[in-house]
């Protein structure tokens, strides 16, 4: 055993005095302890503090076009895809700019994410063209993404094992869900329409969603005006209403049939009067 001399402050010295009075040991015991406990910290810093998941408390479940991972905690894992085909500048594509298709795509991927309370991590994306098309593409929706919601992309893969001479993309989205916040429809409410009930050929950029609208009416359910929210897919109002009728556990009444898509049209269910806010009432949850 080696002889080591050591400064110490004042009140160090006393706090030292007064901890071995206490336990009945020597300054020396307490100080060769404490290096003991300190240095093992150091070389095990790994080991107590690298996280770790509770994989099996993990609870899996779907939702749509989304796979969430609970972790407890109120921490949950979303994966959500959106895909697009047919559309766009190739021989057999319906013919719309790759500029406008990524502008909605991207549209569609904020909405869908804002609209289950996410915050986005990365967004991938995918093709089944080729690297030039695709990489076009790819600059057209990673700025689209970042106005939108300011979050990095990252072209994942392309691959084009058929010539298939259409457009093929999947953007999916890795976030983080805010789990003190639920889409929550109850029987009894009101089915609010917000957006343009258009989708298809007659899709235009001026009927995309404003993410301030979207992020105003996301606020809602989070306040507890609404109790959900959800994009329109392309089965239209009835099919949206009818998914939220589910999950109250009863049928939606509408009073109309109306289009739409995520990038364009949301509904929400509320017991209050959301007129004021533009929102329509188009049906109830009975």
């Amino acid at each position: 055993m080696k002889l080591v001399s050591l400064r110490l402050e004042n009140e160090l010295v006393e706090k030292l005095d007064e901890v071995a009075r206490k336990t009945l040991q020597s300054r020396s015991e307490i100080i060769r302890s404490s290096i003991t406990l300190y240095l093992s910290l150091l070389e095990n810093i790994g080991f107590y503090f690298k996280p770790s998941l509770p994989i099996r408390n993990a609870d899996v479940y779907e939702e749509r076009n989304a796979v969430n991972v609970d972790l407890g905690n109120l921490t949950s894992v979303s994966v959500l895809s959106v895909s697009y085909g047919g559309v766009g500048e190739l021989e057999l594509d319906f013919k719309r700019d790759l500029e406008f298709v990524a502008e909605v795509m991207a549209n569609q991927v904020a909405v869908e994410t804002l609209c289950r309370f996410i915050t986005p991590l990365l967004v991938m994306l995918n093709s089944t063209c080729d690297f030039f098309y695709t990489h076009s593409f790819f600059r057209a929706f990673s700025e689209a993404i970042r106005r939108k919601i300011n979050v990095r992309t990252m072209l994942a893969g392309y691959e084009e094992f058929f010539e298939s001479k259409q457009s093929g993309f999947v953007a999916t989205v890795i976030g983080l869900r805010d789990m003190r916040a639920r889409n929550c429809p109850r029987r009894g409410d009101r089915i609010y329409f917000f957006g343009k009930s258009v989708n298809g050929p007659d899709l235009s950029m001026d009927d995309l969603l404003s993410m301030n609208d979207v992020e105003r009416l996301v606020g809602f359910v989070k306040d507890g005006k609404a109790s959900a929210i959800f994009p329109v897919k392309s089965g239209g109002l009835e099919e949206v209403a009818d998914f939220a009728a589910a999950l109250a556990g009863g049928k939606a009444m509408l009073f109309e049939r109306r289009e739409g898509c995520p990038a364009t049209a949301v509904i929400l269910t509320s017991a209050d009067d959301l007129s004021d806010f533009g929102c329509e009432h188009v049906g109830e949850i009975l």
